[in-house]
């Protein structure tokens, strides 16, 4: 199912989608653009290349209730979190779409799923969005990604100086196009065909990397990249494929609830034990940790490295101590034949 919508209507198609379901989409939000829910004014922003914070905030939000306690007497009472509304998450690059299939495969594809996650999960239609145009920092090539589609989406859309064009690949997706009824044209009126364009090519070289590293967690080479590094965690907030969390009880003897928040991995306490133990007292270890875990440890379960080159490591990062630094530091460059 093909269907056209001009670009002088989103801002009926937005007002439509959200009295249906929550609506998520890119938003100008001062100098960032963020992922959020529209409203009535705000100003939706399809053109920006990379929203600050991924679409993995709408299926792990960065803190959230697992459930509630009451206790009277000798009888306690557990109430789970049920409230799951249908939503649709628009305007989602092929780099972040990615990067939640990558989630998926720590939170739904194991035994048992994260509940939260999953049904989250089911109850969002993806709308992806072809970029039109990257910029200096992305690198999703290298991943083997096209900027310009996304294989996993419900809905694939381009949008081009007229029109938003909206394709639906799934039975999801379908019912999704069919709810906006005449607000859409059938068929394309142009050509989706964007012009294609590479990412940014950083010269790396991935293939055998995981299996190289195996004997590396001993490098001195670790003693050295650790150095400039602040400990700040933006990096683990800001990347698509970070999942780090923390669970904590609040509350007293009668009543309270147990909570997930967003964690990382480069925080001193983040690994700290109930006896006062942490085997990763420095930052050498904690950012060790962290690029192993997305260059070795991940593909050694999952078959694939745990990053997308949406780049925002490297626009975030006040020390430029990104991954394709530490890749090509980890001898992951391309070499020049003679």
């Amino acid at each position: 199912m093909k269907k056209t919508i001009s670009r002088d209507k989103l801002p009926d198609l937005w007002k439509t989608l959200a009295g249906k379901m929550q609506l998520y989409l890119p938003v100008q939000d001062g100098p960032a653009v963020l992922l959020k829910q529209w409203e009535e004014g705000v100003d939706v922003n399809l053109d920006a290349v990379n929203t600050a914070i991924s679409v993995k905030d709408i299926f792990l939000p960065r803190e959230e209730t697992y459930l509630q306690y009451h206790c009277s007497g000798q009888t306690l009472e557990l109430s789970e979190m049920e409230d799951f509304q249908p939503a649709v998450a628009f305007g989602i690059h092929p780099c972040d779409l990615k990067a939640v299939e990558l989630l998926d495969k720590v939170f739904m594809d194991q035994e048992p799923a994260d509940t939260l996650y999953k049904k989250r999960r089911e109850k969002t239609t993806v709308v992806a969005l072809a970029c039109n145009k990257p910029d200096p920092f992305c690198f999703c090539n290298d991943f083997a990604i096209n900027p310009a589609d996304a294989p996993g989406t419900d809905v694939m859309a381009h949008l081009t100086e007229s029109n938003l064009l909206l394709e639906a690949r799934t039975e999801k997706g379908k019912n999704l196009l069919e709810q906006l009824g005449e607000l859409l044209e059938d068929g394309f009126k142009e050509d989706q065909r964007q012009n294609e364009f590479k990412t940014a090519d950083f010269n790396l070289s991935l293939e055998g990397l995981a299996d190289n590293l195996k004997s590396r967690f001993d490098d001195p080479l670790w003693d050295e990249l650790y150095k400039s590094c602040l400990g700040c965690g933006v990096c683990t907030y800001v990347c698509p494929t970070c999942y780090c969390f923390d669970v904590e009880d609040y509350g007293h003897a009668y009543e309270g609830e147990r909570f997930r928040c967003w964690d990382s991995c480069m925080f001193g306490e983040f690994t700290q034990m109930a006896g006062g133990h942490n085997p990763r007292t420095g930052r050498k270890e904690r950012v060790r940790q962290r690029f192993l875990h997305k260059l070795q440890y991940y593909p050694e379960t999952y078959g694939e490295i745990a990053c997308v080159g949406c780049g925002r490591c490297l626009r975030s990062c006040p020390v430029n101590l990104d991954i394709v630094q530490v890749i090509k530091a980890l001898g992951g460059e391309k070499v020049e034949q003679r």
